[in-house]
């Protein structure tokens, strides 16, 4: 059985794939993409897609399918300033969050201005105990001083560590960039502590 979005694929190509879309940002435009086709199809909003479909497979009319073309390019311009819209919030966030580092670099307590450096130190140092762990106990194996069933134990300690990087690797990443682009720029003031 045909979906609305199959039918409607060559003949609307950004209603079609709207209304194929589940959730998000361009979901919530199945609202209006659905009342655009209703609209252009059927002469009102507030259709049904059933009523849509049958409509459709009575045959369209060159009228009708003008009328769909140019709802599916209002819709399309709506969806361009949706992701302008998007793109602008992205920027403005990322700008929130340098201010935050700024603000915290600035800091004149160390807790404040050292806890994402310390993070960076306890990623690594993770990182080292684990490649020492494995390196050991593979060492300890071929020599014969321990059994091959430690191997066994391997996957779950990586697992477990592996895990625990996972929550600090997002924290280092942003602090990170933010200090490669502070010795990219020489513009950006900097007391440069940690």
């Amino acid at each position: 059985m045909s979906t609305l979005s199959d039918i409607l694929g060559d003949i609307a190509p950004t209603i079609s794939a709207i209304l194929g879309t589940v959730g998000g940002p361009v979901g919530a435009l199945a609202g209006k993409a659905l009342e655009a086709t209703s609209s252009a199809i059927l002469g009102h909003p507030g259709g049904t897609e059933d009523d849509i479909k049958a409509a459709v497979s009575a045959g369209l009319s060159g009228d009708t399918i003008a009328a769909l073309q140019r709802a599916d390019a209002d819709l399309k311009i709506q969806l361009s300033k949706a992701q302008v819209d998007l793109g602008q919030q992205r920027v403005q966030n990322a700008s929130d969050v340098n201010k935050t580092m700024q603000t915290e670099a600035a800091a004149e307590h160390w807790p404040t201005y050292t806890w994402r450096p310390a993070i960076g130190l306890v990623f690594a140092g993770n990182l080292a105990l684990i490649s020492i762990t494995v390196f050991a106990a593979y060492v300890a194996v071929m020599f014969g001083a321990s059994k091959a069933d430690i191997l066994d134990k391997l996957p779950a300690m990586i697992g477990a560590m592996s895990a625990l990087n996972g929550t600090a690797l997002p924290i280092l990443g942003v602090a990170s960039w933010y200090r490669g682009v502070m010795q990219a720029n020489p513009n950006i003031p900097t007391v440069n502590r940690g």
